[in-house]
């Protein structure tokens, strides 16, 4: 990757009834970004002719231009101007069918490939087919990806573009909001997803969005955004008029921790064996199916007789699951376990305990321990460690599912996947350091995979609900133990809206890179 510009066109959305106005205000913002010296340009999610078309043959409308007149204009733009250009639009192709696409234009004016939309949303179902391929083009100064809106929430959407090649994910928005005035409106995908997926795939992630309402029933956040591959948000637009954000990227290596695609079988499985979905149709007696789960940031060394004081005094508020912060094992800390089984017995519950430890090279272990005994699972992502070579694990326990995850493993997105696949309630984190992305990856995780998400370090600790919402978190510095209540009803209910299915509409035949 080479240093390079990008110019973001946030535009007003129009309904579909005012097509050739909209057009107009594409075309100068286009201009304005050829103006502004940009090598690459991104056009919203459809933003010809409407993203709310009401059927699959828009373009037979009074007053929508045919689609080829209108490509050919977006063309004539770069091809003047001399950029890259990707291209929010409803492509219709014979036979009928519809696609929410991202179109790419080389600097010449040719079209030289086609992104579909692979995660629709809700009346997306309705007229649009679903894309199964993740095409990257190179640019000469960067190869980029695009993806379309709801597919951020997907994570096997961006990881496929990463390990196809990737530098630059390019996403192409109509990020739906909800805000008491216009300037509030705001969007998780702008405030932890996107970012996210940046700081997973070690990816620049750049995201041009509409504003305003469309159809008298659907309002976009705006706040088209630059996120670096950290994670970190380099610029962020406004929510409540055009502008076109010029930023200038340059080379920067992420850091993601390292991929073992030999672990990620889960990821390709066919749907219908996946343990998740079994899970939906089992009867669940609503007033026996919730249950409260705290986290204990901890600090120093692991300490089992403290650890089990504290598990006992959440057991006595009637906290079901305490997730307890990694923390150093010193010598005879698998003694420690049996302090803690013994916990379990005399006050029922559970408790995921994280110990580093040496032996044959520093090892993490999550250790889950319930009255029924200890599972102890080694870490298997993580620089400098000598790692383990079983998947991260799912028990069964009196608050649900819970998948264990251990150090590192919480931030590569196929991990705590495979987890949900197979039907978890809870992902159960012991993180041994904090992190800057903690948070907003935790939100992540909980949010893409419908299940809740307890995550507890040294000096912190929090817990989501199965939207990426915070249920709770440790006030900084105080080393208080929180706890939240939840529900299997949700983590088991997998619709992120009408039609629109975390696990059912995942695409596993497509995934086979990520296996690889």
């Amino acid at each position: 990757m080479q240093p390079f510009r990008v110019a973001l066109c946030q535009v007003r959305a129009y309904d579909l009834e005012d097509a050739e106005t909209n057009l107009e205000n594409l075309l100068r913002a286009l201009d304005e970004a050829g103006a502004a010296g940009a090598q690459l340009v991104a056009l919203p999610e459809c933003a010809y002719p409407a993203y709310y078309v009401r059927d699959a043959d828009p373009y037979s409308r009074p007053g929508v231009r045919p689609y080829a007149e209108v490509l050919g204009m977006f063309a004539e733009r770069a091809r003047r101007y001399g950029y890259w250009l990707a291209a929010g639009m409803a492509v219709p192709h014979a036979g009928g069918t519809l696609t929410n696409s991202g179109v790419v234009i080389s600097p010449e004016g040719e079209r030289v490939g086609r992104y579909d939309k692979s995660f629709l949303w809700h009346f997306d179902n309705t007229w649009f087919e679903r894309g199964r391929a993740f095409p990257v083009f190179d640019a000469g100064f960067c190869r980029f990806g695009v993806l379309i809106c709801a597919d951020g929430r997907q994570p096997e959407v961006a990881r496929m573009l990463a390990v196809n090649g990737a530098e630059v994910i390019v996403d192409l928005t109509a990020w739906v909001s909800w805000g008491r005035t216009p300037g509030e409106l705001t969007t998780t995908q702008c405030e932890y997803l996107m970012p996210v997926r940046a700081f997973e795939n070690g990816a620049w992630v750049v995201a041009a969005d509409k504003w305003g309402p469309e159809d008298g029933s659907i309002i976009y956040a705006g706040r088209s955004s630059v996120f670096d591959p950290a994670g970190v948000s380099r610029v962020c637009g406004p929510s409540d008029r055009d502008a076109v954000i010029v930023y200038d990227l340059e080379p920067m290596a992420g850091t993601p921790v390292p991929r073992r695609p030999a672990l990620y079988g889960a990821l390709t499985r066919p749907t219908e064996t996946l343990g998740a979905l079994a899970l939906e149709t089992q009867p669940l007696v609503p007033a026996e199916a919730g249950w409260r789960v705290g986290v204990v940031p901890g600090e120093g060394a692991f300490d089992a007789s403290e650890l089990a004081r504290r598990f006992a005094a959440l057991r006595a508020q009637d906290v079901d699951l305490v997730v307890a912060a990694g923390l150093p094992g010193g010598a005879g800390w698998e003694d420690g376990l049996a302090v803690l089984e013994r916990a379990a017995r005399e006050h029922g519950g559970g408790i995921v305990a994280g110990i580093a430890a040496n032996g044959a090279g520093p090892r993490q272990f999550a250790a889950l321990v319930t009255a029924d005994g200890v599972t102890l699972h080694q870490a298997t992502h993580g620089e400098g460690l000598a790692l383990g070579e079983t998947n991260a694990i799912l028990v069964p326990t009196p608050v649900g599912n819970v998948g264990v995850l251990a150090g590192a493993e919480g931030f590569v997105p196929e991990v705590p996947r495979a987890l949900a696949l197979d039907g978890a309630d809870v992902l159960a984190w012991t993180a041994f350091e904090p992190h800057p992305m903690l948070e907003r990856v935790a939100r992540a995780r909980a949010d893409e995979n419908r299940v809740y998400c307890a995550v507890a370090w040294p000096g912190g600790g929090l817990v989501t609900n199965p939207d990426g919402a915070m249920l709770t978190a440790v006030p900084a510095g105080t080393g208080v133990a929180m706890a939240a209540s939840g529900s299997c009803m949700f983590s088991r209910w997998k619709d992120r809206a009408p039609r629109t299915h975390v696990i059912r509409d995942r695409v596993p035949e497509a995934y086979g890179p990520l296996t690889r």
